[in-house]
């Protein structure tokens, strides 16, 4: 069969989508980058907020318009496929989050219902020769395709769930409670990821930092995942990048784990750890189990140890107990702690949550308070960035931009925008010399094609 991907949302959905790839790779299957002509169409959903599921359902009923046979996975099948009823095209196959491993099966049996193959016709099932993955499309995001994406890094999930108890989380309903995967079975998938030519390692989850925890004491937990990553064998430079992680959860583990952020060269030196709001009272109302001394303590000792760190960080405006001294206690916090990558969602009331039972704040005062939070984003982005003008550093490309430009990665993942291409997965030296809100501007100080730079 001709099978097409689709997926968006998280970096754990993007993670899961390559997988899913991967399983209609080694079937035999053929990958197409876009439904035009595909036998199948796999949607991996985002449900995070109301816009975000309206979207899905657009996407899910085009899908079913255009490909005979459409399987929809990630967070809304498990709590909202009732919406998945009316395509008014292809019949449509529902994989759970927890048995995408199911996967192969389904395609066996779509594999033989196809016109001319499979039991009905007397015939065997059509196997076409295996297309590399390392050659494909990027899988497009929400918002349209990524400028992110590309065949040089590779997402390692971590967990399906996570520990925590958000009263607006629609995520960790459709995930469940903390399910880790092995340790065994991510050095095997970071090995194979290493050998076709991945030079940066993304480890995602609902929750990086509880990876683990619901295992007996004593077993291993992220320092010693990150550890284990960090040592394996490849004949070209690596990196590893920890995605977000939740400070009730990374306080358990902050000791060895910031050790490890400070000493461990191949760990980017980068802290995802969103806060949501900067008073007590909305983060209780959150149900998010830390305090806002705790995030600072997390911030303050990670600089400390690392003084180079990219903090990134998430807010949510106007959930509904915020009142103005809440939002501009948010509006301090991040001053004070001057994070370089900030993301700013507006609430959106989610089914069978908590919060969805609150009185919303109206629609007008969100808007205000979402457009103070994102000025303060971009003035606070740009004078963290401007501190990096006139160094020079070693630098791994990850991407080709628009207009031949390219992408590189520094040591703390800040992106640098290059003015010319070079090979994907190369390192080079780099000068800065200029800065954005979002990136860095610079020049490659070595000719393509030399060895990978040292950090």
């Amino acid at each position: 069969m001709r099978v097409y991907v689709e997926a968006y949302g998280c970096a754990q959905n993007m993670g899961e989508a390559e997988e899913l790839r991967d399983v209609a790779l080694a079937e035999g299957h053929e990958l197409t980058t876009g439904p035009e002509g595909a036998d199948l169409g796999i949607l991996v959903t985002c449900a995070v907020i109301g816009s975000t599921e309206e979207r899905m359902v657009e996407r899910w009923r085009a899908l079913t318009r255009s490909v005979p046979h459409t399987i929809v996975t990630g967070c809304m099948v498990p709590l909202r496929q009732g919406r998945l009823t009316d395509g008014s095209g292809g019949a449509t196959h529902l994989l759970p989050l927890r048995a995408q491993h199911e996967l192969p099966g389904l395609l066996r049996t779509l594999e033989r219902s196809r016109p001319g193959t499979g039991e009905g016709r007397g015939g065997a099932p059509v196997r076409r020769p295996p297309v590399d993955p390392m050659s494909m499309e990027p899988l497009p995001m929400l918002g349209g395709p990524s400028p992110v994406r590309t065949t040089v890094h590779r997402e390692l999930v971590l967990a399906q769930g996570c520990t925590s108890h958000c009263s607006y989380c629609f995520s960790r309903l459709a995930r469940g409670p903390l399910c880790s995967t092995p340790l065994e079975e991510l050095r095997e998938r970071a090995q194979a990821a290493l050998r076709s030519g991945v030079v940066e390692l993304r480890l995602s989850s609902l929750d990086t930092s509880c990876w683990g925890s619901e295992r007996p004491p004593g077993g291993p937990r992220l320092p010693e995942l990150v550890r284990e990553l960090s040592g394996l064998p490849s004949d070209h430079d690596y990196r590893l990048r920890v995605g977000m992680m939740s400070p009730q959860s990374l306080e358990a583990i902050a000791p060895a784990y910031l050790s490890a952020l400070a000493r461990l060269p191949r760990l980017f030196r980068f802290l995802h750890l969103p806060v949501q709001s900067g008073s007590d009272r909305v983060l209780e109302g959150m149900r998010r189990g830390y305090s806002v001394g705790s995030f600072r303590r997390l911030v303050d000792t990670a600089r400390e140890l690392v003084p180079d760190l990219t903090l990134s960080t998430d807010v949510i405006v106007g959930f509904p107990v915020e009142e103005r001294e809440d939002h501009e206690a948010t509006l301090r916090l991040l001053e004070e702690v001057q994070p370089e990558v900030l993301n700013v969602t507006r609430f959106s009331p989610r089914p069978m949550t908590p919060a969805a039972r609150l009185r919303p704040l109206l629609t007008r005062t969100v808007k205000e308070r979402s457009r103070e939070i994102t000025a303060l984003r971009l003035r606070v982005a740009r004078a963290r960035m401007e501190r990096w003008v006139g160094r020079e550093l070693p630098a791994v490309v990850t991407e080709h931009g628009p207009e031949g430009t390219s992408v590189g990665r520094l040591p703390n993942y800040l992106p640098l925008v290059l003015p010319e291409r070079r090979p994907l997965g190369s390192w080079t030296r780099v000068a800065i010399h200029g800065a954005r809100s979002t990136y860095l501007l610079g020049e490659a100080l070595e000719p393509p094609g030399r060895a990978p730079a040292t950090a």
